[in-house]
C-alpha cells in the first residue's frame, strides 16, 4: 500500500568529499562534462549545464578511508531518454574508461566509478506505463544491455550534459537493514518496492521504481561512515508543504536528529551522512 501516492520529492544536492583534487577534475569535468559553477581551495560546486544551479559539492582535502565503512553505493543521474546516455556511452567507451551495464525492466543503466572509486550509475527511464507491480512490488532485473542497440540510438556526439537532467535516485551501503528500513518506511514514509532481504531494500514515493536502495552486499560488517574521510557527506531533498509537515512530526522520535524547524529538518541517516529536508 503507497503511504505518500501523491508527493514531491525530488533528490536536489549532493556532497562528498574527496582526497585529490586534480583528477577529481579531470573525471569531471575533462570526461563527463560538468560545469565548474564556484570553488576555492576548499570546494567545488558542479552543475550539469552553465546556468544551472549545482547539484554536486565537491569537498576538498579528504582523507584516505582507513577502514572498511557504510556510505553512498552510488549516485544515479537520470537521462531524459536513451539517445542522450548512448551519446555518454560512446564517449566512455572512446576513453576507454570501464563501464558496467544493466538492463533492470524499469531502466536501462551503465555504471562507472570515479577516479577514487565512487560509484556512479547513468540510466534512462523507460515508460513507467510498461513497469510491472505486483503486491506493490515492482519488477526489476538484471539483464545484460545491448548495448549496440543502445548505441544506434545515438544521433550526436557528446558535447555535454543535455537540458533535463537530475539525480534520480541515490542507492547506500548500510550494515543493517532493520534500522535502514525504520529510516525509510518509518520516518520518511516511503513504500517498500523491492524486498530483497537479507541482501537489500528498496524504497520510492510516488510509484516511482525506486528513490532510494541500502544494499549490505559488501558493507554487513563495515564501521558506519567517517565524515572527515573520502565518500558521502550529504544530500539534500526538497518535498512539499504537506510533506514537510508530515516529516517534522515523525523526526522527534528518530535518532541523529539535528534540526527540526520550519525552515529545514537535519538527521543523520543510518549510514552516517546528513540528510537535510528543505520544503517548497
Amino acid at each position: 500500500m503507497c503511504k505518500m501516492k501523491t508527493a514531491r520529492y525530488d533528490i536536489q544536492h549532493l556532497t562528498m568529499r574527496v582526497v585529490d583534487e586534480e583528477r577529481t577534475r579531470v573525471f569531471y569535468e575533462k570526461v563527463l562534462g560538468l560545469v565548474d559553477v564556484s570553488s576555492d581551495e576548499n570546494h567545488i560546486d558542479y552543475a550539469f549545464r552553465e546556468g544551472e544551479a549545482p547539484f554536486l559539492t565537491i569537498s576538498l582535502n579528504g582523507k584516505a578511508q582507513t577502514v572498511a565503512q557504510t556510505g553512498l553505493y552510488h549516485v544515479a543521474l537520470l537521462f531524459p531518454n536513451a539517445a542522450e546516455l548512448a551519446s555518454l556511452l560512446h564517449r566512455l567507451l572512446t576513453l576507454q574508461i570501464p563501464v558496467g551495464a544493466g538492463d533492470h525492466t524499469v531502466s536501462e543503466a551503465l555504471y562507472i566509478n570515479d577516479f577514487e572509486g565512487n560509484g556512479l550509475e547513468l540510466y534512462h527511464d523507460r515508460d513507467a506505463a510498461g513497469w510491472q507491480w505486483t503486491d506493490g512490488q515492482v519488477k526489476m532485473g538484471t539483464d545484460e544491455v545491448d548495448a549496440d542497440a543502445l548505441l544506434a540510438k545515438k544521433t550526436h556526439e557528446w558535447s555535454g550534459f543535455p537540458v533535463g537532467m537530475k539525480i534520480g535516485h541515490l542507492h547506500f551501503m548500510g550494515n543493517d537493514l532493520d534500522v535502514a528500513d525504520h529510516f525509510f518506511l518509518d520516518f520518511l514514509q516511503m513504500d517498500l518496492v523491492t524486498d530483497m532481504r537479507p541482501g537489500a531494500s528498496f524504497y520510492s514515493n510516488n510509484h516511482y521504481h525506486h528513490h532510494h536502495a541500502v544494499n549490505l552486499w559488501q558493507s554487513r560488517h563495515s564501521d558506519r561512515r567517517h565524515l572527515d574521510e573520502a565518500g558521502l557527506v550529504g544530500w539534500q531533498v526538497i518535498v512539499d508543504e504537506k510533506y514537510f509537515a508530515l516529516l517534522t512530526q515523525r523526526a522527534e522520535q528518530m535518532p541523529g536528529l539535528i534540526e527540526n524547524s520550519h525552515a529545514q529538518i537535519v538527521i543523520v541517516d543510518p549510514m552516517g551522512s546528513t540528510l537535510t529536508i528543505n520544503h517548497e
